[in-house]
């Protein structure tokens, strides 16, 4: 049996920033969806900041989106490592930490609003780690 390690980051908190749902742009048609991941990792104080927009749309209405979300993670570093110091597996694991929080805010509130619920599946976000990554600002 192998032993599992602690992580070196832990979750602390998740909001939402800013939502829309849009109904009159829902065409019946199946739905493309987006994302787009940003960072800020505080070196002072070993926050990292993960920002997760995510937009819900129809193929044929890129431009008008039935359902967008801006949510803000935060992450703490308790040992306060340098940006090179952070694991490689944090970029991935993070988006994957987030995903079900926004999928249970999408899913209720369109149940909520009393409409066809927008239920998310699951996604390979693996490829969300590189953008990640190169938007991450340092301060």
């Amino acid at each position: 049996m192998l032993e599992a390690k602690q992580a070196s980051f832990s979750f602390e908190d998740f909001t939402v920033v800013k939502f829309s749902y849009d109904k009159k742009n829902d065409n019946g048609n199946p739905m493309k969806v987006g994302f787009t991941p940003s960072g800020i990792f505080e070196l002072s104080n070993g926050i990292f900041k993960l920002r997760l927009d995510f937009t819900a749309f129809s193929p044929e209405q890129e431009d008008k989106p039935i359902f967008s979300v801006s949510c803000l993670a935060i992450f703490e570093f308790p040992d306060k490592p340098s940006y090179d110091e952070i694991p490689k597996y944090f970029y991935a694991n993070a988006i994957a930490i987030v995903f079900p929080y926004l999928r249970a805010f999408v899913s209720t509130l369109t149940l909520q609003a009393n409409t066809k619920v927008l239920r998310l599946g699951l996604f390979n976000l693996s490829e969300l780690e590189k953008p990640l990554r190169e938007s991450t600002k340092v301060i």
